[in-house]
């Protein structure tokens, strides 16, 4: 530094100021240069129960009086894709919604981006968490983060105890080697108890998310992107985590637990819904979202549980889930563009976000954010996995699970191998991502 000459001193002060100023202004934004007093009524439609959302809507129309024209109407996640484009067509859609990354590619032609004029990739990135990378574009992104549902493991250690197990597994080779202890199967060869839903498509709640899992923590990329679009990689061979080609592996791996000729068979299409099975007391462990444990708890007062991280590959080097993204977007068709983009960041503000994420069971997406409470029990667990989480671009979600359903059951009923499975299902993947 004593070296530099004064030209550099002032070409690096002037880099400095403009660093400074652009955080400033990222941090102070209103909007499209309007005035917080000029809001206005901003519509939000989203697919968070209204339980979830309103309470931390209320506690912003309180400290700030000027969003309390802004409301909120929840829907149907199955219903919201068909009812958002009727009533865009109509004229009467909302002027924002809030959706996660798994109906972003189905809703982004009738979205507009923002632009990195008005939040660069760099503040972005270093704003939010990593799964949000999913809503950014070449020229801006697709939506504002709000919250990050994650893949976690609920246990009953109740069963675990009485097995002799002291700790929940952290890896699927620990998982492997538990469930022909803590699966029953009885003379009839029916299953009374299982260790865990993997192997079918209809009956295990979050399949399409927890075979994405499979997929990322093998090493397959299930999508990439090319010139002409985004394309399948499920037909390529990828790495090699679990042995073999990673798609063929992770594949194999998970409908080897509905197989009865194999020491891990655990499940099987006649049993119920695997999240009905856990709320009974059936099954040891369940994959389901962080914000579930509510819903679990109500459903069974008495059945005794708790949450850990998802099992990892044992040789993974990085740490790996699943997640929904929540993020705020902007319909082109909005009424109100620059009131529902001040609702959109208002509601990520550090006097609101945390209450919001801790309502709904999630984490929020904003990385300063990410600090879990002392007081709650299950906070220091999901936190973790939020900031881990990763997502993919896929077709509307009823789309895939018909890709997904079929790929499984070719495998499951012996119509085709893994390998043709595939294979398949990387046609009908691409047909999809191209509609």
């Amino acid at each position: 530094m004593a070296n530099m000459r004064p030209f550099q001193i002032v070409i690096l002060a002037v880099f400095g100021l403009a660093a400074i100023l652009g955080l400033a202004l990222f941090a102070s934004f209103q909007g499209f240069g309007r005035n917080a007093s000029e809001v206005g009524a901003v519509t939000i439609w989203g697919m968070l129960p209204e339980s979830a959302f309103n309470p931390a809507l209320t506690e912003l129309k309180q400290i700030h009086k000027e969003y309390g024209k802004v409301t909120y109407a929840a829907f149907e996640a199955a219903t919201f894709d068909t009812e958002l484009a009727n009533a865009l067509a109509s004229g009467t859609g909302p002027d924002l919604i809030l959706i996660n990354q798994e109906h972003l590619l189905t809703e982004r032609s009738r979205l507009s981006v923002i632009p990195y004029s008005s939040i660069t990739e760099r503040a972005f990135r270093d704003s939010y968490l990593p799964i949000f990378d999913t809503y950014l574009s070449a020229e801006g992104t697709y939506g504002i983060p709000l919250l990050v549902d994650p893949l976690v493991l609920y246990y009953n250690p109740t069963a675990l105890s009485a097995a002799g197990v002291v700790q929940p597994p952290s890896t699927w080779e620990a998982v492997t080697g538990l469930t022909p202890t803590l699966t029953r199967i009885t003379n009839a060869q029916a299953i009374s108890r299982s260790a865990i839903a993997l192997g079918t498509y209809e009956n295990v709640a979050h399949a399409r998310a927890i075979l994405s899992l499979l997929f990322f923590q093998a090493g397959q990329p299930i999508i990439e992107k090319t010139q002409l679009g985004l394309r399948s990689t499920l037909g390529g061979s990828g790495g090699n985590t679990f042995g073999s080609s990673a798609a063929e592996s992770a594949l194999n791996f998970y409908t080897e637990f509905a197989n009865p000729t194999k020491t891990i068979y655990t499940w099987n299409r006649s049993l119920p819904d695997s999240r009905q099975a856990f709320t009974r007391g059936d099954s040891v462990f369940y994959l389901g979202y962080a914000s579930e444990r509510a819903g679990i708890a109500a459903a069974n007062p008495n059945l005794p549980f708790d949450m850990a991280m998802v099992p990892q590959p044992a040789t993974a080097s990085a740490k790996t889930t699943y997640g929904k993204a929540y993020a705020f977007a902007l319909p082109k068709a909005s009424k109100n563009a620059s009131g529902a983009y001040e609702v959109a960041f208002a509601m990520t503000a550090k006097d609101i976000l945390p209450a919001l994420a801790r309502g709904a069971g999630m984490a929020p997406g904003v990385r300063s954010f990410l600090t879990p409470s002392t007081e709650d029990l299950y906070e220091p667990v999901y936190y973790p996995q939020a900031l881990v989480a990763r997502a993919w671009l896929s077709p509307a979600p009823a789309s895939l699970d018909a890709v997904f359903a079929a790929m499984i059951g070719n495998v499951t009923s012996g119509r085709m191998n893994v390998k043709q499975a595939l294979n398949a299902a990387d046609q009908a993947l691409n047909a999809a991502l191209s509609q």
